[in-house]
């Protein structure tokens, strides 16, 4: 990002709330230049519009300008920190049975968002895929060549790997997520496990019913 709006943005996100006369004080730059450069933040959706701010005393109204939650992520964050405290919570505090559920349920409030999926296999299986992908995997699908009717995803990279080095239960997510997506009518086996090494997970599908 352009040195002058990644300044703007921590201005912003450590005041709150900013106005251009605010932000062309704080970096020397004119009013016009500012107004330039909060127009291309608020058009890449990391600000808000201008808000205007009526004071009680007499005058012209003030337009602030506040960091959008996009904004969050281009700053540091500790997301594997706390997901690692809070499993590693779990697995003190909860039997293995109840943590199976706990990661049962989590992955069906992921596998949610796909929303209704299509009944043909071959294209469920790359709606399976593309939604992977938007989730942070990084995965591909094949139809297998050894068994008629199955396909094969593979998925080189896990979005989770950092979590998963310390909590191999994380793991079972993914496992959960992929039969959810699949639906009940399918057969999900996983070959292979081992993307949290830098390898790959497999995953084998079919539909049994649709080959009787």
């Amino acid at each position: 990002m352009q040195d002058t709006r990644q300044q703007i943005l921590e201005i912003m996100k450590r005041l709150g709330e900013v106005t251009v006369q605010d932000l062309s004080n704080e970096l020397g730059l004119t009013s016009v230049t500012v107004r330039h450069h909060l127009e291309i933040l608020r058009s890449e959706g990391y600000i808000s519009d201008p808000e205007i701010v009526r004071s009680s005393r007499p005058g012209r109204p003030r337009f602030v300008y506040r960091l959008t939650s996009t904004a969050a992520d281009l700053f540091p964050n500790n997301y594997s920190g706390l997901a690692s405290a809070l499993l590693g919570t779990i697995e003190e505090c909860m039997a293995p049975a109840e943590r199976d559920y706990l990661l049962e349920r989590a992955a069906n409030r992921i596998a949610e968002r796909a929303g209704t999926l299509p009944d043909d296999p071959a294209v469920r299986v790359d709606s399976v895929v593309t939604f992977l992908n938007q989730q942070g995997y990084v995965s591909r699908w094949e139809e297998s060549k050894e068994e008629k009717g199955q396909y094969l995803i593979h998925v080189s990279s896990c979005p989770y790997y950092h979590v998963s080095q310390a909590h191999k239960d994380v793991c079972q997510i993914d496992r959960y997520m992929v039969q959810l997506l699949a639906g009940p009518k399918s057969e999900v086996k996983r070959l292979t496990n081992a993307a949290n090494r830098g390898g790959l997970c497999v995953y084998a599908l079919s539909w049994p019913e649709l080959h009787q």
